[in-house]
Order: C-alpha cells, then sequence, then structure tokens
C-alpha cells in the first residue's frame, strides 16, 4: 500500500478551496487556513478519467504520513507538480494596445486554474509593477495589474462577477492581494 502512496505523489497537486467546505465536514483532506481566512489551502490526488475529465481524490492522513516517514516534502512536491503543469502561466489574456496586459486568465483544463496564483515568483516576474489575484471559481485564476485605468478596472470587475455569478465552484467576486491567499511560511522555489 505504501509504495503505491509514494507513487501518487507524482500527481499531488495543491487546491486552493472555500472555507465553507470545511465547516460543512464535507472536506477531509489535510488542509490549512490562508491569510484571508474565508480560504483554505488543501492538496488533492489529480487523475483523469476514461473519459479525459480530471478527477480528485482527497489527500488522507495516511498518504501524509507515508510521504513524511520517506522524508518527502510532499507540501513542496505538490508546488513542484503544479510549476511543471504550468508550463503556460495563463490560457487567456486581453491585452492594451500597447501590448501590456490587461488581466490574464489561468483557466487550464486540469481544472488547478485558482491554484495557479500560488506561483507568485513567476507571476511577479510579469507583473513587477504589483497585481492583484481573482478566484470567481475554483477552477479559474485571474492576474489583473495594479496599473489599470478605472475603465479598464471597471470592466474587469463587471467579468469577475459575471464569472462568479455562473460558476460551477463559486469563490469570490473579488480582488485579492496576492499574499492573502499564500500560506506566510510557504516560499516557492
Amino acid at each position: 500500500m505504501s509504495e503505491t502512496i509514494i507513487d501518487e505523489i507524482d500527481r499531488l497537486m495543491p487546491l486552493i478551496i472555500h472555507s465553507t467546505c470545511l465547516k460543512s465536514n464535507l472536506w477531509k483532506s489535510p488542509h490549512e487556513e490562508l491569510p484571508l481566512r474565508d480560504y483554505a489551502l488543501s492538496w488533492v490526488i489529480m487523475d483523469r478519467t476514461p473519459q479525459g475529465r480530471v478527477a480528485y481524490e482527497n489527500v488522507t492522513s495516511e498518504m501524509v504520513d507515508v510521504w513524511e516517514a520517506e522524508g518527502i516534502d510532499w507540501q513542496q512536491r505538490a508546488v513542484i507538480n503544479l510549476k511543471v503543469a504550468s508550463q503556460e502561466l495563463w490560457t487567456h489574456q486581453k491585452l492594451r494596445k500597447d501590448g501590456s496586459v490587461v488581466w490574464a486568465i489561468m483557466m487550464h483544463t486540469d481544472g488547478f486554474g485558482s491554484s495557479r496564483i500560488l506561483l507568485s515568483p513567476y507571476l511577479d516576474k510579469y507583473f513587477p509593477d504589483g497585481y492583484y489575484v481573482a478566484i470567481p471559481d475554483r477552477s479559474i485564476g485571474i492576474i489583473i495589474p495594479r496599473d489599470l485605468s478605472m475603465g479598464e478596472m471597471q470592466e474587469t470587475q463587471d467579468l469577475l462577477e459575471s464569472w462568479y455569478d455562473t460558476a460551477s465552484a463559486p469563490m469570490s467576486p473579488h480582488l485579492f492581494a496576492p499574499g492573502d491567499l499564500i500560506p506566510e511560511h510557504y516560499s516557492w522555489n
């Protein structure tokens, strides 16, 4: 059994979840609160169904015990797996006439778009003057540079609210500072 659990580390991914999942006792996986207490970071094993759809298996305390007994930094490994799956940091973007980004959307087919906001060292390189993050749906992460005009900001907020209103796993229609949704003690290498 532990050999199978060790092999599953290759499919381990971080997942940002809404705290309502925890309060309802539907979420049994290990998790930790994020600085913005309405959200938590958890971990799942990603798989694909025979039809090609993404499926998640909750990480169990048994899995964590095996990984830790083997000396595996499983949380770091989850981020490495996310980085590997993120050759393209975002899937959609809106550009200004000068080529600068108005917004970048992470809506990857693996369903971990919101988790990609955890890759802040890479996002910092693209947005050195700062940015906001949004997670209207658990599968969607949005990056918005801080230098938007009032009109661009309103258009972006309307877009966020529209996605939130039609989300299959709604998270929030609001903009956040990146640090609001990244664990304080984490440093991604």
